[in-house]
C-alpha cells in the first residue's frame, strides 16, 4: 500500500490472514465489500472520501468536477469511478499494446517454456498456474509477463490493451490474500493462489491475456461484457460467442478495491521500457511490436 503502511504491520496483517482459514479471508473481504458498498450520508461521505484522497495523493484533477461536488453515495462508488473524460490518452498506433491501468509495472518477464517459472514482487509461479490452463499457457512461450500493482490511489478500472476480440473470460477461485511486499514476501506463489479473472483476447499482436488479481479487501471484481456471481467455489468460464468486440482502450473489468494486473504476451513484442519500476498511466505505450 506504499510508504505509509508500517512495515511490522504489514508482516503481522500478512501472517494473521496466513494463518487463517480461506473462508475467513473470503468473508472478511465480502464483509468490506458490503461495507464499502454502503450508502453513506452526504456530509459523512465528502468527509470520508477528502480524507482519503489527501491521504493516498489521490490527483484529483483526474475525476469529474461535477462528481467531486455532488459527492459519492458509497466509498464503493467512489474508488471505482470513471476517468474524467480527456484525462488519459490512448496510444492509437497499431504497432503498440498499452498499459490497461494507472499502476506501477514492478516486472517485465521473458516467457521461456510452458513452465517458465515467472517472478513478480520476489515470489515465483508458472504461467499455467496463473492462468489455470496449461495448453493456454503454451501460447505465450517466447513471449512476456508485464505485471502492474495499482496503488489505492490509482484508477481501478482496466481496459483492453490493444484493439481485441474476447475469446473468454474465466473467473479463478483462491484465496484473497494481501498483495503487499510482506504478504508476498511470507507467501510462495501468491498471484497463483489469489482469487483472478482472465481475459484471453485475439488480436494482432497474437493471444493476449490480461490477469486481474485480487487480494484481501478486495470486494469483488466485475468484467465489462460478462456477468459473474462473485467469489466463486469452482472455476467460471465463460467462452464469448459470438467473440466480444473491443477497440483500444475499452473498459474489460473494474476492481472493487484494488490489487494487481498482469499482461501476458505471445512472442513478437518488446518491452518498450526497460527502467523498471515504472510508473504508468492507461493509455500509454506498455510494450511495441519487433518488426518495423
Amino acid at each position: 500500500m506504499g510508504n505509509r503502511v508500517d512495515p511490522w504491520r504489514a508482516r503481522v496483517a500478512a501472517a494473521v490472514i496466513d494463518a487463517s482459514p480461506d473462508y475467513a479471508a473470503t468473508l472478511v473481504s465480502r464483509a468490506m465489500g458490503l461495507a464499502a458498498r454502503m450508502r453513506l450520508p452526504p456530509k459523512m461521505g465528502r468527509v470520508a472520501i477528502g480524507a482519503y484522497m489527501r491521504y493516498f495523493g489521490v490527483n484529483d484533477r483526474d475525476i469529474d468536477p461535477l462528481a467531486l461536488e455532488d459527492g459519492f453515495e458509497s466509498f464503493d462508488a467512489f474508488f471505482t469511478r470513471p476517468m474524467r473524460k480527456g484525462a488519459r490518452s490512448i496510444d492509437r498506433s497499431a504497432r503498440t499494446l498499452v498499459s490497461p491501468c494507472d499502476g506501477e509495472l514492478r516486472e517485465s518477464t521473458p516467457i521461456e517454456r510452458a513452465d517458465t517459472v515467472v517472478v513478480a514482487k520476489g515470489q515465483e509461479f508458472t504461467i499455467g498456474e496463473l492462468l489455470a490452463d496449461e495448453e493456454l499457457a503454451e501460447r505465450f512461450v517466447g513471449g512476456i509477463a508485464s505485471t502492474i500493482y495499482l496503488h489505492p490511489r490509482d484508477y481501478h478500472r482496466v481496459h483492453a490493451p490493444c484493439d481485441a476480440l474476447a475469446l473468454r473470460v474465466s473467473l479463478v477461485p483462491g484465496r484473497l490474500l494481501p498483495v503487499t511486499a510482506a504478504a508476498v514476501a511470507r507467501v510462495p506463489r501468491l498471484f497463483a493462489l489469489n482469487e483472478r479473472m482472465v481475459h484471453v483476447f485475439e488480436t494482432g499482436h497474437g493471444h493476449v491475456a490480461v490477469v486481474m488479481v485480487a487480494a484481501f479487501g478486495v470486494g469483488h471484481m466485475t468484467c465489462s461484457y460478462h456477468r459473474f456471481v462473485p467469489h466463486p467455489r469452482e472455476l467460471q468460464v465463460h467462452r464469448c460467442d459470438p467473440p466480444a468486440r473491443l477497440r483500444k482502450g475499452d473498459e474489460i473489468g473494474v476492481f472493487h478495491l484494488g490489487s494487481t494486473v498482469i499482461v501476458l504476451t505471445e512472442p513478437g513484442v518488446h518491452a518498450a521500457e526497460t527502467d523498471i519500476p515504472l510508473s504508468l498511466r492507461l493509455g500509454q505505450v506498455l510494450l511495441e511490436d519487433d518488426a518495423p
